[in-house]
């Protein structure tokens, strides 16, 4: 960072000081999973969109649907 302009370096720190703030933020929050631990678990499958249910989603391609 030494290369760096003074104003950009000024900015990397001010981002990394928010960064610091907003994680105690999170991590103090009561019944929510420890930081180290939520970055370690593999995000969860995506939720359909509102007013779809998991039947109304793409077609699969037969096989499962026996012979026609």
């Amino acid at each position: 960072m030494a290369n760096l302009p003074e104003d950009i370096v000024d900015r990397i720190r001010a981002l990394e000081r928010q960064v610091h703030r907003l994680t105690t933020y999170v991590n103090s929050k009561p019944g929510g999973v420890p930081g180290t631990l939520a970055a370690a678990e593999p995000p969860g499958p995506p939720a359909p969109p509102a007013g779809e249910d998991a039947a109304d989603g793409p077609p699969g391609d037969g096989a499962a649907d026996g012979p026609r």
